[in-house]
């Protein structure tokens, strides 16, 4: 069985390269393309994240800082000759015109094939990116060992702030050109093709990681830090070790992003791109990986191909697509509750939700005439209202997300599923186990009362 699914993954990685390729040869699939390198570049970011707010139960605010510290390191040891000069001569200190030359360090080591290959030298740079968040994410971990919850987030989002706001100070500006950032980073360093590689190691890194013993440490702290210290897990080992990696990997998709942006600068990292994530990790199930993937190609697709929602449109539209979708989400919630026979199928508030949808879809059907709503509104932002939106209906009706802890795996598809047991069952164990059903166990307890 281990033979099977490690074919058939290596199988899908590379029908994905296949179809990648030929999407790359089409000249009107530009747009796809874009959309498909943002995915696995914050899908990288997602992944790391998820590993603090889901595996490990923290919730962090502060990856966009470890991301902008990897955008930065990255353009500025990838950064052209013909473009590193100029930007020299403005801001840099002497220290560093003499020292931030990754050209420079590899022909010093006798590298000059390494030097001479921007394939090769952007490698290294994200190496050294990842190392510099890491080392960042290693001291950030240390307030985890004496703080828990909305203490902890908010320590977190400080120091993510403190990180975005350090390049525009007067010495460090004189490293990264203070808010005017850095321009002219090599397109090709962003590429799709770079995107998917480590995007595709990313997940069988964090995989290998959540099946381990330190995967089910960071699960053991997540369930219960007092259970899982007495059982011999090092609480502050796993914890430090988990900002660790995960800003490593932040850092990673920092300079990735970067790189596919050809730019950086203090606005590219601000703290909506860990909303951005938070989405993300909690659409798609807190603790799994491929949920991560799966909220991560949503909030990207809606970010990109959402513009039709900030387009002028009569208020009924916009009403008639928010009662359907209502409606849509309670037959939906239906179904899903009776399929896995859930008690009750559905609870009051899903039938508040429903009830509210269908009042405004027939609201709106009935009054469609009037001025109010059939004049044209244009709503900006509208993007990033209903990722809000939608992180707010998460958080009421399905807080483990669309996958919850599950991955989706070769199991899940072709292995033997478990039994669910059917509706007369559950009463047979009902009235074995209640006193108040089974007459016989009534007996023998009151039987045992009396002997004592």
């Amino acid at each position: 069985m281990r033979t099977r699914n490690t074919l058939l993954t290596l199988a899908t990685v590379l029908l994905a390269a296949l179809g990648i390729y030929i999407l790359t040869q089409l000249p009107s699939a530009g747009g796809l393309v874009s959309a498909l390198t943002l995915v696995f570049i914050w899908g990288i970011a997602a992944i790391s994240l998820n590993l603090i707010n889901g595996q490990l139960g923290i919730l962090s605010l502060g990856h966009h800082g470890f991301m902008l510290i990897g955008g930065y390191v990255t353009a500025l040891l990838v950064l052209p000759e013909q473009e590193r000069s100029p930007f020299r001569t403005r801001l840099l200190s002497e220290w560093a015109r003499e020292n931030l030359d990754l050209d420079k360090w590899l022909r010093g080591l006798g590298l000059d094939f390494l030097a001479n290959s921007m394939d090769a030298k952007f490698i290294i740079a994200l190496l050294i990116a990842g190392a510099a968040a890491s080392l960042v994410g290693f001291i950030v971990g240390f307030p985890s060992l004496r703080l828990k919850g909305d203490y902890l987030a908010i320590v977190t989002f400080g120091f993510g702030e403190i990180i975005r706001l350090l390049p525009s100070t007067p010495e460090v500006a004189r490293f990264t050109n203070g808010p005017l950032g850095i321009k002219g980073i090599p397109a090709d360093a962003g590429s799709i093709w770079w995107a998917f590689t480590v995007f595709v190691l990313t997940i069988f890194f964090f995989s290998r990681l959540k099946y381990s013993s330190y995967g089910r440490a960071f699960e053991g702290i997540r369930e219960d830090e007092i259970a899982a210290e007495a059982m011999g897990v090092n609480l502050a080992y796993h914890k430090v070790l988990a900002f660790t990696i995960s800003a490593f990997f932040a850092g990673v998709a920092g300079g990735m992003y970067a790189s596919y942006l050809q730019s950086v600068d203090t606005q590219t990292f601000n703290f909506f791109v860990t909303f951005f994530l938070l989405v993300a990790i909690s659409l798609g199930g807190l603790g799994s990986i491929t949920g991560a993937i799966l909220g991560t190609a949503i909030v990207v697709l809606v970010r990109i191909y959402g513009g039709f929602l900030e387009q002028p449109y009569p208020l009924s539209y916009a009403f008639y697509t928010l009662g359907g979708l209502m409606l849509l989400a309670f037959g939906f919630t239906y179904y899903i509750r009776t399929a896995r026979r859930l008690r009750p199928v559905l609870e009051p508030k899903h039938y508040w939700f429903g009830a509210i949808g269908g009042v405004l879809f027939l609201a709106t059907l009935i009054f469609q005439n009037h001025p109010f709503l059939t004049e044209p509104q244009q709503l900006f932002g509208l993007r990033r209202i209903l990722l809000a939106v939608v992180l707010i209906l998460i958080m009421i009706y399905r807080r483990e997300g669309i996958m919850g802890r599950a991955e989706l795996s070769w199991q899940m598809l072709f292995g033997p599923r478990a039994v669910t047991p059917t509706d007369e069952q559950r009463a047979q164990d009902a009235w074995l186990s209640n006193p108040e059903l089974n007459p016989g166990l009534r007996e023998d307890k009151e039987g045992e009362n009396g002997a004592s």
